[in-house]
Formats: structure tokens, C-alpha cells, sequence
């Protein structure tokens, strides 16, 4: 009786064992993951008769692969994400692309030809009928042609244009937008006309 009480409690260790070196292993994954590329530029699809892995690499607003991994095609859903994922990996390596997180804080997206700083996020200025229409814009491509929203200075004030403008423009590339963004000081003409237009130039009106 002893000997099957100790056989039973010998098991049990062995398979809280068994469980623990799992969890280890699942949270080690995780780790890498997190470290790595995770699932940057890859989609889950589940629609209709489409079940897979899609990888979409853009870089500098332009889409430059597009290719999904069918479980049905790789032998199931895990093998199809890590086909995915080294695939992702290669193209990445072939065009050079940084992803933004793994960026410094003061390079992410940089641009020199935006107003921004940021790719995608620019200022756009011009007179109208005697006015001047001020907008910060989100360009971003969709569907495989390109988009362009703005967002009016006059309504939602200098930083909060800007900082919707970038809400838009990281949603669309699926990213989330960076901490520490700011928009440049605004130019001595532009403050005079805010001035003029009683626009607080730190007025933060966000969409949500």
C-alpha cells in the first residue's frame, strides 16, 4: 500500500513538473517573441473559408510583400505561423526595414522631407479666398492606393491636429503610436495667424 501511495505521489510530482518546464518553455517563447519581430506586418485571417497567417510588409507607406500561409496548406495553424513569421523575417532582412518599435525613441519614422518628422504625418498650409486652411495629414496606403485625412488646426488646435493625424496614420499600419511625439514649434507666420485666429497653439482637442 505505501509503495503504491509513494508510486501515485511520484506521478503527480512528475506531472506538476511536466507543467511547470511547459510554462517556462510558453513564457520563454513569449520572451523571444517580444523581443523579436512578434507578429509585426502579420494578420490573422479567419473568414469565411480562409483560415491563415497573412504577411503584409510595408516600408515607407509602400507595400513591398503580401502573402498569406494557409493552415490548410502548411499542416495547421502553428506551422503555418511560423512559416509566416521566418518568411516576414527574410523580406525585412532583403529591404532593410526597421520596424518602428525597435527604433530609438527619437528615430521612430523619422522623415526629413515630412514637416513632421514622421512618414506619413505632414503640415499642409495653403490660402484660400484670402484665408489660409491649415491641416495636419495622415498618408497612408489602403487597398493599394494611397489616402490622405486631415485634420483642421482651426477645430481641433495645432497639437491636437497633429496628434490625430498621428492616431490615423499608425492605425493604419497597425502600430501604435509612439511616446514622446510632438509636432514641430509652429513657424512665426503660422503662430501670428493662430494668434489672429484665437488658436491656442497647445490646444489638444482629440478624436476618439
Amino acid at each position: 500500500a505505501k509503495k503504491a501511495v509513494a508510486k501515485k505521489a511520484a506521478a503527480k510530482k512528475a506531472v506538476a513538473k511536466k507543467a511547470v518546464t511547459k510554462k517556462k518553455a510558453v513564457r520563454a517563447g513569449a520572451a523571444k517573441d517580444a523581443k523579436g519581430l512578434g507578429l509585426t506586418y502579420i494578420t490573422r485571417m479567419d473568414h469565411g473559408n480562409t483560415h491563415g497567417w497573412w504577411v503584409r510588409v510595408y516600408k515607407e507607406s509602400k507595400p513591398v510583400e503580401s502573402k498569406l500561409f494557409s493552415d490548410g496548406v502548411h499542416g495547421g495553424k502553428l506551422k503555418a505561423k511560423k512559416l509566416a513569421q521566418e518568411h516576414r523575417d527574410l523580406v525585412v532582412k532583403k529591404h532593410k526595414i526597421v520596424p518602428v518599435h525597435l527604433r530609438k525613441t527619437r528615430e521612430h519614422s523619422v522623415d526629413k522631407r515630412s514637416t513632421s518628422g514622421v512618414v506619413g504625418v505632414t503640415l499642409s498650409v495653403a490660402e484660400k479666398a484670402g484665408s489660409l486652411r491649415v491641416h495636419w495629414s495622415a498618408r497612408f496606403m489602403e487597398k493599394g492606393r494611397q489616402r490622405n485625412v486631415s485634420f483642421s488646426v482651426r477645430k481641433y488646435g495645432y497639437e491636437g491636429a497633429f496628434r490625430n493625424a498621428l492616431k490615423v496614420r499608425f492605425a493604419a499600419i497597425e502600430r501604435s503610436v509612439p511616446r514622446g511625439l510632438k509636432p514641430p514649434a509652429p513657424s512665426k507666420t503660422l503662430e501670428r495667424w493662430m494668434k489672429k485666429q484665437n488658436i491656442n497653439p497647445a490646444v489638444n482637442r482629440v478624436t476618439r
